[in-house]
């Protein structure tokens, strides 16, 4: 995954949004020239279910679009959707990305909507900036829930209840005018196009991988059991490192007990138990308290070093979180193997963020509206944030799952159990 700078390295600055639809058409050049076809690729957007978003844009409610977040073009897919419902947006951004785009990114993405925001910190100006602009309902926003971007766009993962609540707070100010906040649920996958065979350059990606590795690119073996080969090396020096020993089992048990294991020590040592929450959320909260410890005054070396190296911790979590473990092997087409491989890309040869190996299209289905305001007449006001975000996620999901699975991996013939791909090779007595 793409590390972003946390705020002791890079500190975070607010940019207020100045969307205009001036510069949503002045800035195409950059959006859907740079970064949708020449960055990620993206030569073509279908867009179904539109007319759901269209008949409630402008009618003087909130709206809040919330689709998942797999692939770096999410924020460029979600500018074309703009141009499409004849209105700007606003969307909330990791304030790294803002400030991590060059002059030119950073003179025109506040210009087209986007607004930094502090995923670990503790400042409220991007909520309170979201409120205004969904109870102002000038404009709609989005929010990306997932808050990283996982490649894995087949399946959410869960969901932070930020959005939730921005939703919440508005329709709660908007309530004695007589008016609402519609959430928007909407899910984004990406196709390579018909025309293109993505298999030749996969496999020289997965060639450059095990060249990097000091292997031999091991071209008889299928993709899938090259990628899962791959995966148990990687996660085998990680055991190695925290656990002193390769350990058994299945790919997807071994990958939640490292992640687990970690968390809890980290928890336990910081004093912040929080094993109810999702992985993320306790990522967040152990992040901020080690962000805030190396803020303060005279930190002696030995503590600062310490700290360092639980943040270090911390992204190998989220990266570990990203690897599902059965993720290609329960659909293996060509862009669940493609994700894994940037992926990979990005974790081991240290790439911003790797672009795909080919051209592809991207499909965003649009869900039913949300009526927050209905929603909270129904369910009360107690835990609405929770109950909203628990209802938003099924949705999401269901969306993604009615986009349907990509192109079919062609089948190559290598039965390996995904328990022993390590073992010909290495020798290796895995540790129980």
């Amino acid at each position: 995954m793409h590390r972003l700078p946390l705020a002791d390295e890079l500190p975070y600055r607010f940019f207020p949004p100045r969307a205009s639809r001036f510069w949503l058409w002045a800035g195409r050049f950059y959006w859907k020239g740079t970064l949708l076809r020449k960055q990620r690729k993206v030569m073509r957007i279908e867009v179904e279910g539109l007319d759901r978003l269209r008949s409630i844009v402008g009618k003087g409610d909130g709206v809040l679009i919330t689709p998942n977040h797999c692939d770096a073009a999410d924020g460029a897919v979600m500018l074309d959707l703009a141009t499409r419902i004849g209105s700007p947006v606003c969307f909330m951004a990791a304030y790294q990305v803002l400030l991590n785009n060059g002059r030119l990114g950073r003179a025109l993405l506040p210009r087209m909507g986007a607004f930094p925001v502090d995923r670990e910190g503790t400042d409220l100006r991007a909520f309170k900036t979201g409120v205004e602009i969904l109870s102002s309902a000038k404009l709609p926003l989005v929010v990306f829930p997932e808050g990283e971007v996982y490649h894995v766009s087949d399946r959410l993962t869960p969901i932070r209840e930020g959005a939730a609540s921005l939703a919440v707070s508005a329709a709660k100010k908007l309530a004695e005018a007589k008016r609402t906040v519609w959430i928007v649920p909407a899910a984004i996958k990406y196709r390579f196009l018909d025309s293109y065979d993505p298999l030749p350059d996969l496999a020289r990606a997965m060639d450059r991988l095990e060249s990097r590795f000091t292997w031999w690119p091991e071209t008889e073996a299928s993709l899938v059991a090259r990628i899962y080969r791959y995966g148990e090396a990687l996660l085998g020096l990680k055991e190695l490192e925290y656990h002193g020993a390769v350990r058994r089992g299945p790919l997807h048990e071994r990958i939640a007990r490292l992640r687990d294991e970690i968390l809890d020590r980290l928890e336990e040592r910081l004093g912040a138990p929080r094993k109810n929450e999702t992985v993320p959320v306790r990522v967040k909260e152990l992040r901020r308290l080690c962000i805030e410890a190396l803020s303060a005054e005279d930190v002696a070396p030995e503590r600062v070093r310490l700290l360092r190296r639980d943040l270090h911790d911390l992204f190998t979590v989220i990266q570990l979180f990203s690897y599902p473990g059965d993720y290609v092997r329960e659909a293996p087409t060509v862009e669940r193997a493609a994700e894994t491989l940037l992926k990979f890309e990005e974790d081991l040869l240290g790439y911003d963020d790797a672009e795909p190996v080919g051209p592809r299209r991207a499909i965003v289905r649009i869900g039913e509206p949300i009526d927050v305001g209905a929603f909270l007449a129904t369910s009360g006001k107690r835990g609405a944030s929770t109950a909203l975000t628990t209802d938003l996620e099924g949705r999401i999901q269901a969306l993604l799952d009615a986009i349907g699975p990509g192109r079919p991996l062609p089948f190559e013939g290598d039965a390996r159990s995904p328990g022993s791909l390590l073992e010909p090779r290495l020798g290796i007595d895995a540790a129980s």
